[in-house]
């Protein structure tokens, strides 16, 4: 910045000269003035007085006024004043120019503190504004280390908690410690086995498991066939067991369930072949929570219900160990039955609207009702057009359903409930039981699921030749009857005799 001393000093110069200008035009003013006007009294002022000598104006005033008394005329006295009056004059202005002056130069000195005040405000204005800069600068870098630090420590956390799991999948931490049978297909590669474990909830990472069979070195040495495994065992343990070949020294049995037999019986069959208890393997069936795929599509349990599974007890012929224990009974079971229904058949029970409860329960009494396999589908149209008749055929009249409320249900109930009792017995209760009342084949459940299209609402049977009549309505059922009863009698008329007539 310029220094503010010399500039005022020039302003100064430059004043002095107009001030001396205006005097000199002051001063001819005021002799062209005296030349064309009278003289005047000229009253002397304080102004006056200072500029000339006291002396000297007391002086000149008395011999002006004397001349003024003796003549009208102007003296060379009065000149004289005159010529003095405007020196003073001059004298007066040059004063005030100069006081003018001086308080210019004050103002401008103040100007320019001002002018070097505002200079230094910009310079102190400029440092603020750096300084802020620079906090700024510090502030959006302190930002940029903190938000790098929560990344660095979220990436961090999400590392450790990813281990952490991968550890406890690994080594089966924190899982289901129950035993499941798995049955290991004929063929299968490591991806197949490891995407069956997760489909049976053994595991949760298959790509895990191929990476861990693969550095061991195993894979290729899976055999088929059925093996014992639980959630909880490492994949390691797990690995080593789908590549063993156990020998067991157990004796086994071979043990079969025919179609149509209820749960309490096959309970029978397996206590009788010494596979394991009665009671044992009731509780544990009808308990479940194996997930196994159709336990998903299973309704809640039901006040009305007397076996909660009873209709999934496959019927097949089966190996089980001697003393074996009853929940891997169940689920080779429930594994058997898990494969029998088929994604078809899921895809026909939806487009019938049909839970697979309402299936299972209805192929169980086409089973008990249908004397022969290529019966059942026929029978399984007249329920179901009753069913879809509900108002004019309210009950579905099932001899079986009434024998299983009479002979299953009431004698092992420890406390008498009629209430189940009629609603099993399709006389007393509307539509469907609430469950099965045995254990329907692969043809039973087919043939509900695929009935015939037919407008029949009666069926009855002939019990000794296993034909099957069919009606429209009661009329055409008692016509049937009374036509199976002459059968029945011409038949026993027959066995009496010898042929020929002679009895």
């Amino acid at each position: 910045m310029a220094e503010p001393n010399k500039p005022i000093e020039e302003e100064n110069n430059e004043i002095q000269d107009e001030v001396d200008a205006m005097a000199e035009e002051i001063l001819n003013a005021d002799k062209d003035s005296a030349a064309e006007t009278e003289p005047t009294d000229a009253p002397a002022d304080e102004e006056t007085a200072e500029a000339e000598p006291s002396a000297e104006s007391a002086e000149e005033n008395a011999s002006t006024e004397e001349t003024a008394e003796k003549s009208d005329k102007p003296s060379a006295s009065s000149k004289k004043q005159k010529k003095h009056s405007g020196k003073a004059k001059a004298a007066a202005v040059v004063k005030a120019a100069a006081e003018n002056a001086a308080s210019d130069e004050d103002d401008d000195e103040e100007d320019d503190d001002e002018d070097f005040g505002f200079y230094e405000g910009r310079k102190k204005s400029t440092k603020k504004r750096k300084k802020r800069r620079v906090k700024r600068k510090k502030g959006r870098g302190v930002s940029c280390a903190l938000i790098l630090l929560t990344l660095i420590f979220s990436l961090s956390v999400t590392a450790a908690v990813t281990i952490l799991a991968l550890a406890k999948e690994m080594y089966g931490i924190d899982k289901d410690i129950t035993e499941k049978v798995i049955t290991i297909p004929e063929g299968s590669t490591s991806a197949m086995i490891a995407q069956q474990l997760q489909d049976e909830d053994m595991i949760r990472i298959p790509k895990l498991f191929q990476v861990f069979s693969r550095l061991n070195g195993m894979d290729g040495s899976y055999i088929a066939g059925e093996h014992v495994i639980s959630p909880s065992m490492s994949y390691e343990a797990m690995i080593y067991e789908l590549c063993s070949n156990h020998t067991d020294d157990r004796d086994y049995v071979r043990v079969t369930f025919k179609e149509g037999q209820n749960l309490l019986e096959c309970a029978e069959i397996l206590e009788e072949n010494g596979v394991c208890k009665k009671n044992d393997f009731i509780f544990y069936f009808n308990a479940g929570g194996y997930n196994y795929k159709f336990e998903e599509y299973l309704p809640e349990a039901s006040s009305l219900k007397f076996y909660a599974r009873e209709g999934y007890c496959f019927p097949d012929t089966y190996e089980f160990y001697v003393d074996e224990d009853p929940q891997i009974v169940v689920q080779k079971i429930y594994a058997n039955f898990d494969s029998k229904f088929t994604a078809a058949d899921y895809k026909a029970m939806e487009s019938m609207n049909m839970t697979l409860d309402e299936v299972v329960t209805l192929a169980s009494i086409v089973q008990a009702e249908a004397p022969t396999v290529s019966s059942m589908r026929m029978v399984s149209s007249v329920f179901h057009n009753r069913l879809n008749m509900s108002g004019t055929y309210p009950r579905l009249e099932s001899d079986p359903t009434r024998i299983y409320a009479e002979d299953v249900i009431a004698p092992n109930l420890s406390i008498k409930n009629e209430i189940m009792c009629n609603a099993y017995n399709t006389y007393q209760g509307n539509g469907l039981p609430p469950g099965a009342i045995n254990n329907p084949g692969k043809e039973a459940i087919s043939a509900v699921l695929r009935p015939e299209e037919t407008q029949y609402y009666f069926f009855c049977a002939n019990t000794q030749t296993g034909e099957i009549f069919y009606a429209q309505d009661n009329a055409g059922h008692e016509a049937n009857l009374e036509a199976i009863r002459l059968q029945q009698a011409q038949a026993a008329l027959a066995d009496n005799g010898d042929g020929n007539g002679n009895g």
